[in-house]
């Protein structure tokens, strides 16, 4: 849970960051070579949780459990 807390933590002082003289500034990612923005870095950080979360759902289901959000 701790490294979970710090990456949220971490994910908020680097979107604070962001401002309108360097969104668009090349920087280079942590996975690779190519170079890509801040702006594409942070649009990442917001949606790809949702692909595990995705994930996560598939996997509960094909094991006969409905996720929290889908209970009434």
């Amino acid at each position: 849970m701790k490294f979970l807390k710090d990456s949220f933590s971490y994910l908020h002082s680097a979107y604070h960051s962001i401002n309108a003289t360097n969104v668009l500034e090349p920087i280079k990612v942590p996975w690779g070579d190519a170079p890509t923005t801040r702006l594409a870095m942070a649009v990442i950080g917001v949606g790809h949780p949702f692909d595990h979360y995705g994930q996560l759902v598939e996997y509960l289901r094909m094991n006969g459990i409905i996720p929290p959000a889908s209970r009434s």
